[in-house]
């Protein structure tokens, strides 16, 4: 036990300790309880390759084969059980049930999706089908043992599960560029744009794209050389005659920018209106939701999504979904803020009340017969002497056919105090939804 004289020796221990602890080197790592990927050479690679299947196989088809093995760690750890005895009665096999069950599942993925079918080296056209997922089945043990897939002793004893691989070293690089391929002015004649941003001045932002977090994603501009139109992701930039800006929003994006330093794919957006509409969740209520489910649980620097972020994507993939569903582009004057933008877009796109999405469209929850008198039911014992009694059945009958009818016709669902509303269109929901918003705003 150390002892101090003092409690300023004791703060100037800890001190020294904790940097001493800081300036420890250290090493980036898989994540907890993963394998990195392979890290074999290309020509060993490419050497096993040629031996076991023909020349004309498809990049696509040695891919599949390949991905199919790091993905299906739990298959090969049977797989390697089965290849020694551990206990009395058991047997050896090289092409156990677990790795014929791959072979047979990846020619069916083979024959299926890719153009050419399957040819290996050392089979015989004349073989079985058994025959031939047997052979398919020794070349995908021998290639796990390549890829480094089986841990095993100098005995060949296998040394534990085979650890789920990370693909995190290999993941594609996302660049956030514009749609468009050339200028789409009319009196440009289809110029080529030309990417303006320098180097040293591209924006790195975060991506959130199939729920997945994205770090260090570049975002490219494009500008048309002769009338300065500027082409991003989500929107175009477009010069005034009095000098100003004019964006157009693009119906058609594939990404959504919701803060400075933060894009989301329009899975992510129209999963924020899905989720407001459908379970009538508040932008914070949905913010948690996203946070506890995806942001959590992965590898990321990124903070928590925010009320702000959500507030953004489900005004723009409104704005999407009802241009969309008017064949019309929003075009409002550049930099506006989101509540501006909501201000200025109901006017275009509110078609003055009206929802033309549902133009044409009728069902019995929205769409009931016309009525010039209230429907109402005689208690009275005195006016039922006054009518015949056969009328009065028929018509009591009638009523309550028309109100059973009506009561079959209710939706709604409480499930532990959650008002769950009917099924109806999505572009109807969003007319609803930015309907309210504006309300909310506005009145």
């Amino acid at each position: 036990m150390i002892y101090f004289d003092s409690w300023f020796d004791m703060v100037l221990w800890l001190s020294i300790l904790v940097l001493a602890l800081a300036l420890l080197p250290v090493a980036e790592a898989s994540p907890i309880g993963q394998a990195p990927f392979p890290m074999i050479t290309f020509k060993t690679f490419s050497d096993f390759i040629s031996q076991h299947f023909s020349s004309k196989t498809p990049l696509s088809t040695i891919l599949v084969i390949l991905f199919s093995l790091t993905e299906n760690s739990d298959l090969l750890s049977l797989h390697a059980r089965q290849q020694y005895t551990k206990i009395s009665g058991e047997h050896a096999v090289t092409a156990s049930g677990w790795i014929k069950a791959l072979a047979h599942a990846l020619k069916e993925d083979i024959a299926q999706n890719q153009r050419k079918a399957l040819k290996m080296k050392g089979v015989i056209k004349e073989a079985t089908e058994d025959e031939q997922i047997t052979a398919f089945s020794i070349k995908l043990d021998a290639l796990s043992k390549i890829l480094g897939l089986y841990s095993s002793d100098h005995q060949q004893y296998p040394q534990g599960k085979v650890k789920p691989v990370s693909h995190k070293s290999i993941h594609s690089v996302h660049v956030i560029s514009p749609i468009a391929m050339e200028c789409e002015t009319a009196t440009c004649n289809s110029c080529a744009l030309h990417q303006i941003t320098p180097t040293q001045d591209i924006p790195c932002v975060t991506l959130i794209k199939n729920s997945i977090i994205y770090d260090n994603v570049f975002v490219l501009t494009g500008q048309c050389p002769f009338c300065q139109t500027k082409y991003l992701a989500d929107h175009e930039q477009a010069v005034e005659e009095d000098g100003g800006h004019s964006r157009v929003y693009l119906n058609s994006a594939q990404y959504l920018k919701v803060c400075q330093s933060l894009w989301v794919d329009c899975i992510f957006s129209s999963g924020v209106v899905n989720g407001t509409y459908s379970f009538h969740a508040s932008v914070s209520a949905y913010a948690e939701f996203w946070n506890n489910t995806f942001q959590n649980n992965q590898q990321t620097k990124l903070k928590q999504v925010t009320c702000h972020q959500i507030w953004q994507a489900f005004v723009q993939e409104t704005i999407h979904s009802i241009a969309s569903a008017s064949r019309q582009d929003l075009v409002l004057h550049d930099s506006l803020t989101i509540d501006e933008v909501v201000a200025e877009a109901f006017p275009v796109l509110g078609g003055n009340g009206v929802i033309t999405a549902a133009e044409n469209h009728s069902c019995s929850e929205c769409t009931q017969e016309y009525k010039q008198s209230v429907d109402i039911i005689s208690t009275s014992a005195d006016e039922a002497l006054d009518e015949p009694m056969n009328d009065g059945v028929e018509e009591l009958d009638e009523t309550m056919e028309r109100m059973t009818a009506d009561r079959s016709m209710v939706t709604m669902a409480v499930l532990d105090g959650i008002v769950m509303g009917p099924s109806v269109s999505l572009i109807l929901s969003s007319f609803k939804l930015f309907s309210n918003v504006f309300l909310v705003l506005f009145l």
